[in-house]
């Protein structure tokens, strides 16, 4: 009897470890074609801009190594790469910490901002999901419009395991002759036979010296 109830207490014991193990967390994967998944990236960023999502429609989207934001239409060492946890840390905060985000073109001055600032001028200086063209890059050729600086977004990300989406919105003021355009590229990081995404990058597109 004895051995029975220890070979019982025993059996618990390993399936109560293989539960706590099958919980661990899994990365939320955005499901679709690149498109629809940009789309789902896009739309939660205007949830948290607007107020109406919140942090976590946005952030449950991260790759778990981290999203890179490129503050122009190329990636540099400078870069900061935040993972979901140090983004929502940041973003809720009063008074958060700024960061260097790179070098601002034309002046060479660094980019320093919070994160909040940072959002607003390089990530979300448009209404993307409601006014924008929107292109699923394959060739540099793809790309609606690029300033002086090499594009080196398709080197860094390459089609066979990643794609891009640009949202453009031309230039509206006829004194800057279309110069004042912009764009978000939406990176997507191909998490399961082009039909499952993470988000690893968001550049930011506008005309540079």
């Amino acid at each position: 009897m004895l051995r029975i109830l220890l070979a019982l207490l025993l059996t618990s014991f390993l399936s109560a470890c293989s539960g706590t193990g099958s919980t661990t967390p899994t990365p939320q994967v955005i499901n679709g074609t690149a498109l629809q998944a940009a789309n789902t990236v896009v739309q939660a960023i205007n949830g948290l801009q607007n107020g109406t999502g919140g942090l976590q429609p946005f952030t449950d989207l991260f790759d778990p190594t981290g999203v890179r934001f490129s503050p122009y239409y190329r990636t540099e060492a400078s870069d900061q790469i935040l993972t979901a946890t140090a983004f929502e840390s940041d973003f809720i905060l009063q008074n958060p910490p700024t960061h260097n985000w790179g070098t601002q073109d034309g002046s060479g001055d660094p980019i320093v901002l919070h994160i909040r600032d940072y959002f607003g001028r390089y990530v979300w200086d448009h209404p993307y999901h409601s006014s924008a063209t929107v292109t699923l890059i394959n060739t540099n050729s793809d790309f609606q419009s690029q300033g002086n600086l090499i594009n080196n977004l398709l080197a860094s990300y390459p089609v066979a395991q990643y794609r891009i989406v640009e949202y453009h919105q031309p230039g509206t003021n006829p004194a800057y002759n279309g110069m004042d355009w912009t764009s978000l590229m939406v990176i997507l990081k191909d998490a399961g036979g082009g039909n499952q995404w993470t988000l690893v990058g968001l550049a930011h597109g506008s005309w540079t010296i």
